[in-house]
């Protein structure tokens, strides 16, 4: 097997590393890159374990050097287990709120690795045309209950669910993304494409059903809204929200990405993420990956120079008894 194989097999740990997280041999299997058995990967661990390049503690692996990752993971894994149950009791509400179509858990929570200060992260599927309006309903409820308890900072409309940017780290997302909600299973199959890039990871979920009490509620909630007066109550409403933008991408001493700006103009989607943060991790995943690819090709050259200084050897000492049994047999 090549060292690019090698690599893509083992891409979760490199990913992981890069957020500084230790992952299970299952997420290895569920993100590799290339579809594979696990038996495969079992025998691709062993190889590169021996190796030298990662390591093992509990189950959990690393890249060798990075044991630390390994003692504080489980406690992260323990406390994205809590908050994804307060998710999902949060979530009974929240998907009868106005304009709300789904809710998906995403980020470190959906992730198994939660800080001790991490957000209960929630991607909000919502009506075409209110995008602004979910988002006066539901960021300032965050704000009063903590985020904690709920943090929605990634508003889709239903009409456009299929996702733009195409990488790896928006395919991890999507398929690590835990719908919540009745009908929020709906950005996965819009989005095929995540599928392909992490051929094993299989989106699996129990959302939740709607209320039927739940269901007419919201559309008592949301008929003063309709037509006219919805669309211009919207339209004040994203004024209120442009300006929520700068504020939030300022804090990070950065204006807002063009393609955000856009989007949320279009009524497409509305986006609040550690942009920075981000991309660092992401920055430290592909040098990470550059500097296993130049030892792994270095190890399989020296190995290829070590065979085939054995070969020469054995040659070489057949030919010289070849000799010495041709001297005897002349002489």
């Amino acid at each position: 097997m090549s060292a690019e194989e090698d690599l893509e097999l083992i891409d979760a740990i490199i990913y992981g590393d890069a957020f500084d997280c230790a992952v299970t041999f299952d997420e290895i299997w569920r993100y590799s890159r290339v579809r594979a058995t696990r038996a495969q990967m079992l025998e691709c661990l062993g190889r590169l374990t021996l190796r030298n390049l990662i390591g093992e503690r509990g189950g959990l692996y690393f890249l060798a050097g990075r044991e630390p990752l390994a003692d504080r993971r489980n406690e992260r894994r323990n406390r994205a287990q809590r908050l994804r149950k307060r998710a999902r009791n949060v979530s009974r509400f929240l998907q009868h709120a106005p304009f709300v179509r789904g809710i998906l858990l995403t980020g470190s929570v959906a992730a198994d690795d939660a800080e001790k200060d991490a957000d209960v992260d929630i991607l909000v599927i919502v009506a075409e045309g209110r995008i602004a309006l979910a988002f006066l309903v539901l960021a300032p409820l965050s704000r009063v209950v903590s985020r904690r308890i709920f943090c929605p900072n990634y508003y889709l409309s239903q009409s456009h669910l299929s996702v733009p940017r195409h990488d790896r780290y928006v395919a991890r997302e999507l398929l690590q993304a835990q719908p919540l909600t009745h009908r929020a299973d709906a950005l996965l199959a819009a989005n095929p494409w995540a599928q392909e890039q992490l051929p094993n990871a299989c989106p699996t979920t129990h959302p939740l059903q709607l209320s039927p009490g739940g269901t007419i509620l919201q559309r008592i909630l949301e008929f003063p809204f309709g037509r006219r007066l919805g669309a211009v109550c919207e339209q004040k409403a994203r004024r209120i929200v442009t300006s929520r933008l700068l504020a939030h991408y300022g804090s990070f001493l950065v204006q807002v990405p063009d393609d955000v700006q856009q989007r949320f103009e279009l009524g497409i989607e509305l986006r609040f993420h550690g942009a920075p943060r981000v991309n660092h991790c992401l920055e430290r995943y592909q040098r990470t990956r550059a500097e296993l690819a130049r030892r792994l090709e270095e190890a399989s050259q020296s190995m290829k120079a070590r065979l085939a200084s054995d070969q020469f050897n054995s040659t070489s000492e057949e030919l010289s008894k070849d000799l010495k049994t041709i001297a005897r047999t002349t002489g």
